[in-house]
């Protein structure tokens, strides 16, 4: 299909949310540039994150780091003054919810944007272990209040001798925020995977409910009641719903039940006042892809009936939300990997008995490539086609789709973002994107950001520096030459304004555990323009130590923008993605 450009784009939306060049050569900077000291004793209040699978089993081989990015500082530069810092707390519980002494390694003082990693195979001396974690988050310095983003505060990361992967921890809810919920993500076709879910209680008192797998189409397949004590963890196989007594036996394929072959939807529903945590785990049944992706929890609240149709009098899509990742490829190649997308999309149970989504692609140069209700074959598009209706996706409750950009009208080795305006609104983490790396058959997976209104809201953090966009990803390498690279990074950059007409200039900055390393402009981004940068080649005299990763921040001072990143391990043939985060996107929703 012919391409669109962004004022023809914007015609076709209505909605609260619409209307309202080359790289400059690189500065090195070294640890000098920050200010010397010690971190602050004054202190904030402290905020919670779970991570609801630990692991260290040497017959599996496999282990789990955390990774620390200490990301709180005030302003846009107070990195740069060391009494700015971050408390962490670590507590460990095994599955039966029994806590293992930490000793020294409980507690950890970080300084601003100084990324560390806890290996807890030295932790624990390699004792096989598996459980979960609480981290509780304390920033430091002067006039600290509260952590000001969760989602990326501390990543679990897994290895093995093939594999690793790599998700933030997941922002354990104010005590407040209790009763009913549906948390649920999509997952994928289990002909192809097969995928494990992790469930952690981090509350002192007990977790119910049940575990339900349901078919693309939203019917009930299998479900299993599930009880957890306080600091409690157990294992799933979504293939038949049986619980797992070792990762090795939740990590161990089984065979899928008919209908779920083409994929479907995980929900957990609890029915006490304490809802639980997890992440869901996905392996390649050929090819030996790992990755770990996480739901999401929506709160019971009285749905209204589906409206019938998403378009307004004028014809016009009546976009309540806009969401976005910047990593959707077709045969595009990037240091020297042939790259190719697929896109989950589903709906909880929320607001309305359905959620429209139009879904769309965009490029280099911000223009429209691809929109659903533009292309005459969009029933080829999604899968299953029963779920389009007026050229757009139609999702009852906890309905999904997939989109392989294989199948887009696109131009081969396309690489940009992907788009979707949603009726009613909806969460990013709902939508995800799967990345393959076609050479080394190896697959991973993460989950949208979100636009428009949402994104505007982070601006309204008092001590942001002006900043319109902060961004933040993490565990970044570069090892090795070009012409015997080991380990690289793809930077994903997009611009999600739309109907602003803001112009953004980017500007990288790279953080070590010593601090502050480089700093880059990026040059300029139209609306809705999406670019991917090799690290590598953005940097080029840089290289890393395998266990000291960096964080990349991205800052612009007037345009939207995220950035995701997607890491290249050429060792172990092996792809993970970190979806980023903005630096305030919890501040407002998440206080002591």
């Amino acid at each position: 299909m012919e391409g669109l450009d962004r004022r023809t784009f914007l015609a076709g939306l209505t909605g609260g949310l619409v209307g309202a060049g080359l790289a400059a050569p690189m500065r090195v900077l070294t640890a000098s540039a920050i200010q010397a000291g010690k971190v602050s004793a004054a202190r904030g209040c402290g905020l919670e994150i779970a991570a609801p699978f630990v692991v260290s089993d040497p017959a599996l081989g496999l282990s789990t780091e955390l990774l620390l990015t200490a990301a709180n500082f005030p302003g846009s530069q107070g990195f740069r003054d060391a009494q700015y810092g971050t408390e962490y707390e670590v507590m460990l519980y095994d599955a039966a919810g029994r806590e293992v002494s930490l000793d020294g390694s409980r507690k950890q003082v970080i300084s601003a944007m100084r990324p560390t990693i806890i290996d807890m195979d030295q932790v624990l001396d390699g004792k096989p272990f598996w459980g979960s974690a609480r981290l509780k988050l304390t920033p430091r310095g002067e006039n600290a209040s509260h952590s000001s983003d969760l989602f990326s505060a501390g990543f679990v990361r897994w290895h093995s001798a093939h594999n690793f992967d790599n998700v933030h921890a997941h922002p354990i809810a104010p005590d407040d925020q209790r009763g009913r919920f549906f948390y649920s993500m999509p997952f994928p076709a289990l002909d192809e995977y097969h995928c494990a879910l992790a469930l952690f209680n981090p509350n002192d008192d007990e977790s119910a409910g049940v575990v339900r797998v349901v078919d693309r189409l939203g019917r009930t397949v299998g479900e299993r009641r599930y009880r957890l004590g306080p600091r409690q963890s157990t294992l799933y196989s979504l293939s038949d719903m049986k619980p797992a007594a070792s990762p090795g036996e939740a990590l161990a394929p089984a065979a899928p039940d008919a209908a779920l072959r083409a994929g479907g939807v995980v929900a957990v529903i609890n029915d006490s006042e304490a809802i639980s945590y997890g992440y869901t785990f996905i392996k390649g049944r050929a090819g030996g892809s790992f990755s770990v992706e996480h739901p999401l929890h929506f709160q019971d609240v009285a749905v209204k009936p589906a409206r019938p149709s998403p378009f307004g009098p004028a014809g016009n899509f009546t976009a309540d939300a806009l969401l976005f990742t910047p990593m959707l490829f077709a045969g595009c190649r990037i240091g020297g990997v042939a790259l190719e997308s697929r896109v989950h999309l589903s709906a909880s149970q929320w607001l309305e008995e359905a959620l429209w989504l139009m879904p769309f692609a965009a490029g280099a140069r911000g223009n429209i490539d691809w929109k659903s209700d533009d292309d005459p074959q969009v029933l080829q598009r999604v899968r299953p086609a029963e779920l389009v209706d007026q050229g757009v996706v139609r999702l009852g409750p906890f309905q999904s789709c997939v989109i392989d950009a294989a199948r887009l009208p696109l131009p081969a080795g396309y690489s940009g973002g992907f788009g979707v305006a949603t009726v009613p609104r909806t969460s990013h983490s709902l939508l995800k994107i799967e990345v393959r790396a076609k050479e080394w058959g190896r697959v991973c997976f993460t989950h949208f950001r979100p636009g428009g209104a949402s994104h505007k809201r982070y601006q309204l953090v008092t001590g942001r520096g002006g900043l319109a966009s902060d961004y933040i990803v993490s565990g970044c390498q570069v090892r090795g030459s070009a012409a015997d690279r080991r380990y690289d990074c793809v930077l994903a950059v997009m611009n999600i304004g739309l109907g602003d007409n803001l112009t953004g200039a980017p500007r990288i900055q790279l953080f070590s555990d010593h601090g502050l390393v480089g700093e880059k402009l990026l040059g300029d981004f139209p609306e809705l323009a999406c670019r991917h940068y090799l690290l590598s080649e953005l940097f080029p005299e840089l290289q890393t130590e395998p266990d000291h990763p960096l964080t990349a921040r991205l800052v612009e001072d007037t345009a939207p923008m995220i950035m995701s990143a997607l890491h290249l391990d050429y060792e172990r043939r092996d792809i993970a993605m970190d979806h980023g985060s903005d630096r305030h996107s919890t501040y407002l929703d998440y206080d002591c």
